[in-house]
């Protein structure tokens, strides 16, 4: 699905056996667009449903990794910081992902897929 500000770039229904009141598992929506896009923005909206389960970057982890500021020191020296940047990020979404809820649809920003 296009749009003008961002495109939802991925959306898996983890299970086959749901009924529209007894679902087992959650629809993931993973929202994927450039940098002031409007994701954020986007995935708010629908956090304001009870039965979303909303996550957005977990910006703040990265500017606190044991008390050093990982995004600010990959804006620095991207050379050196890049590698351990990405895997930081990639652990961090992967750990948000694979909580469990007992919402209908779970809403990322970004999905595990997005690193290149």
């Amino acid at each position: 699905m296009e749009c003008p500000s961002y495109t939802i770039a991925t959306a898996t229904k983890t299970s086959t056996d749901d009924t529209v009141n007894n679902q087992k598992h959650p629809f993931r929506v993973s929202v994927e667009g450039n940098i002031g896009c409007g994701k954020s923005t986007f995935i708010k909206h629908f956090g304001q449903f009870p039965q979303v389960d909303s996550h957005l970057e977990p910006v703040e982890l990265w500017r606190d990794v044991q008390g050093q500021n990982l995004l600010e020191l990959l804006y620095k020296d991207i050379a050196r910081w890049n590698f351990v940047f990405q895997n930081f990020v990639q652990l961090s979404r992967l750990n948000i992902q694979t909580r469990s809820t007992d919402k209908r649809v779970q809403m990322f920003e970004r999905s595990l897929q997005n690193n290149r």
